[in-house]
């Protein structure tokens, strides 16, 4: 019989956490699950720890790439190696608590698809106070979106925080998250078009189209730390990540067939919300295109890529106008 829960867990040169990461999946008091590991062409000895646990536990599943296949391919990969009625992801620096898996599958008896647990950073000793504010009080999260009046969040409730927070992070990181393996089939894998948000493009793409279940307990361990995918993605992406991934988000929000259902249910408001946010970051994305040859190149590709982004930066009078109002108004913020 196949496992009721996959733990898919990505791995790339992450020695220094896995072997926490992977204890912790063994240490569970749910027992109904598989290990689905794939290393993508790691350089240091993740692999050497992967093997270690698989000749300890046979849930242990362990499979390294014949080449890197990058972060999401990597992520999409393992959703392809597992088994499982459900996918719990979980990333080579995070760990679980030991009751993590008993509290999601009980949370899926009431035909839930998507599961996520309350946010629970993990941060260095050294952190700064002003970070540790923003993890602590700031980040937005689903209990501080105002509509958090109970523990479901309805497919029109996340459709609206989808508008509300464009590029947000407002349902959490995949450590964080639980879901049926039997929508990928519906509405695809994570996209790899994105780098930084594709976390958020899936699960807000589940979310507006099943909602989602919350569990307020702090079941998952999500660390924060400089050698991150995330703090790597940021120095190193920084064109991409500011311009390009918001026009694609929201370029897929605005037409692709997954967000048929998104799209009928915001209001006319909400709509036009979205449409000038995506036309406005198209322009700013031109523009900003011609710094450096580098930046040129992932524009002219994301324009043959996208034939909407491309035709929302030369649009109409009315949405330039709209463009360089924005530009004035956040100088004048600077000044």
């Amino acid at each position: 019989m196949n496992p009721f829960i996959s733990i898919c867990i990505p791995v790339y040169n992450g020695a220094e956490f896995l072997e926490e990461c992977l204890q912790s999946c063994l240490n569970q008091s749910y027992q109904n699950f598989e290990i689905i590991i794939c290393d993508d062409v790691s350089s240091d000895n993740s692999d050497e720890i992967c093997l270690k646990f698989k000749e300890k536990s046979k849930k242990v599943h362990f499979f390294k790439n014949e080449k890197n296949l990058g972060l999401v391919g990597n992520w999409n990969e393992c959703l392809k190696k597992s088994s499982g009625e459900w996918i719990k992801f979980l990333f080579q620096d995070d760990y679980l608590t030991p009751n993590a898996l008993l509290e999601f599958a009980a949370a899926t008896s009431n035909g839930a698809q998507l599961i996520v647990s309350k946010r629970n950073f993990l941060l260095p000793a050294n952190t700064n106070e002003k970070l540790k504010n923003y993890y602590q009080n700031e980040v937005r999260t689903l209990e501080n979106t105002g509509f958090y009046n109970g523990n479901i969040f309805s497919e029109k409730i996340i459709s609206t925080l989808a508008v509300n927070n464009i590029c947000l992070n407002f349902i959490g990181e995949p450590s964080l998250t639980m879901f049926k393996k039997e929508i990928v089939n519906e509405i695809g894998y994570f996209d790899e078009n994105l780098k930084q948000i594709c976390d958020l493009e899936f699960f807000q793409r589940i979310g507006v189209n099943y909602g989602l279940n919350y569990l307020p307990e702090k079941n998952c361990f999500f660390r924060i730390h400089n050698n991150s995918t995330t703090s790597n993605n940021l120095t190193k992406n920084n064109y991409r990540l500011r311009y390009i991934e918001p026009i694609v988000l929201t370029n897929k929000m605005l037409f692709h067939k997954s967000y048929q259902s998104f799209r009928k249910s915001i209001n006319f408001w909400q709509r036009l919300k979205l449409k000038i946010y995506f036309e406005t970051r198209c322009h700013e994305a031109k523009i900003n295109s011609i710094k450096t040859p580098e930046n040129l190149l992932v524009w002219e590709e994301i324009c043959q890529n996208f034939e909407n982004i491309n035709k929302a930066a030369k649009s109409s009078w009315l949405i330039k106008l709209i463009f360089l109002a924005l530009i004035l108004w956040r100088k004048t913020r600077k000044n």
